[in-house]
């Protein structure tokens, strides 16, 4: 069970009722799993995340393959099982070989991999290992995404960072329909 309970309207001050429907009217006016049933907890920082989730996922142009291999990397450095089963079914239907997300997933070494995929997986893996990226790995990186993607990969690295931060903290509840192995944690 989940540490946080449900959040209600009821149970937010006046001064964020606006936020909290507004976050909430997709889901039908409450906010029951993932991410969003915590960070509804602040309703207007959660209005003002999703914004930022939105771009990430849905409107940056670089390929999808590589925004979801992006978010199982960093859910594999998190230790986020739901995150893990959110996104690795997406990662494989995106084009990711199935064999290179089993051993993301089992921490087993790496088998040879497009350019653009070893680029942003061994800037992930060397980021959340050391919390820098050295030069070589940064370059390659460059070369593979250019600036402004590059920039947007780092921000969904670590928006993913972030929300893996909120799924673990409070331990959310995987769904029923999980499709993927757990992570060996």
């Amino acid at each position: 069970m989940a540490r946080l309970p449900i959040v209600s309207a009821d149970m937010v001050p006046e001064e964020f009722r606006e936020a909290f429907a507004e976050v909430t009217k997709p889901a039908g006016g409450s906010i029951t799993g993932g991410p969003g049933s915590f960070t509804i907890n602040s309703p207007e920082m959660a209005k003002r995340r999703n914004h930022l989730t939105s771009y990430l996922r849905y409107e940056t142009k670089f390929p999808k393959r590589i925004l979801e291999l992006a978010i199982i990397t960093t859910a594999r450095a998190m230790d986020c099982q739901y995150v893990w089963n959110a996104h690795a079914p997406a990662a494989r239907k995106e084009g990711v070989a199935d064999a290179l997300v089993d051993v993301i997933r089992d921490r087993r070494p790496l088998p040879k991999m497009a350019a653009d995929e070893e680029a942003i997986v061994n800037y992930g893996n060397e980021f959340f290992k050391t919390h820098k990226v050295s030069q070589p790995t940064f370059e390659a990186a460059l070369k593979q995404f250019g600036a402004q993607h590059l920039v947007e990969l780092t921000t969904l690295m670590g928006h993913y960072a972030q929300t893996s931060f909120y799924l673990n903290a409070f331990e959310a509840e995987l769904p029923d329909n999980v499709t993927e192995p757990l992570l060996p944690v």
